[in-house]
């Protein structure tokens, strides 16, 4: 979970008013997502504080018990990436019924089977509801199953990549969040 407001502002030396009027400009800035009718932090993507569709066990690898929430695969394996910990990534083929898990050891993604990688909602819409724009983000056991799954759900069939490329993809943009402080891209990064 994110501290309260106030345990940011006591931390930070500024009133709860500051923190609140941060808040807003890091979402605009789309580096987080508040609750839709208060000020406190939703999505501080990769991690989802409350439920998401994925879980990221990191708990067998360490001392203890540990995992965080994921509103996707792609946040998912961010999380594993910006942690740099070993870890276990549990959801389900085009999130439905069929459960499968994804062991990322040593920064490497073991026997990815032939699944694939479905990203119904373009770039350029994430924005305009996230929290949509991940739940439309889907692995398949095959690609014929994405056609399927768009006609069964009138979901718009969009952009589709190998588990390998989604985990260096996530890696790539998320790698380095939790050391580097957090700065906007740039479009040409982008």
């Amino acid at each position: 979970h994110a501290p309260s407001n106030a345990a940011l502002a006591e931390a930070a030396g500024v009133d709860e008013s500051e923190v609140e009027r941060s808040l807003r400009r890091l979402q605009d800035a789309h580096a987080l997502l508040l609750h839709p009718h208060r000020c406190e932090p939703w999505v501080v993507h990769p991690f989802a504080l409350s439920a998401g569709s994925c879980w990221v066990d990191v708990g067998r690898h360490l001392s203890g018990e540990k995992g965080y929430w994921a509103n996707c695969l792609y946040c998912a394996f961010g999380i594993v990436a910006a942690t740099g910990c070993d870890a276990v990534v549990s959801t389900r083929l085009g999130g439905e019924r069929i459960t499968v898990a994804y062991s990322i050891f040593d920064g490497r993604l073991r026997d990815p089977h032939p699944e694939i990688f479905h990203l119904s909602t373009p770039v350029a819409r994430w924005w305009d509801n996230v929290i949509f724009s991940c739940a439309s983000f889907q692995p398949f056991a095959r690609d014929a199953d994405i056609d399927n799954w768009c006609g069964r759900h009138d979901m718009p069939r969009g952009a589709t990549m190998s588990l390998d490329a989604l985990w260096r993809f996530a890696s790539d943009w998320y790698g380095s969040c939790l050391r580097e402080p957090w700065r906007k891209r740039t479009p040409d990064e982008t």
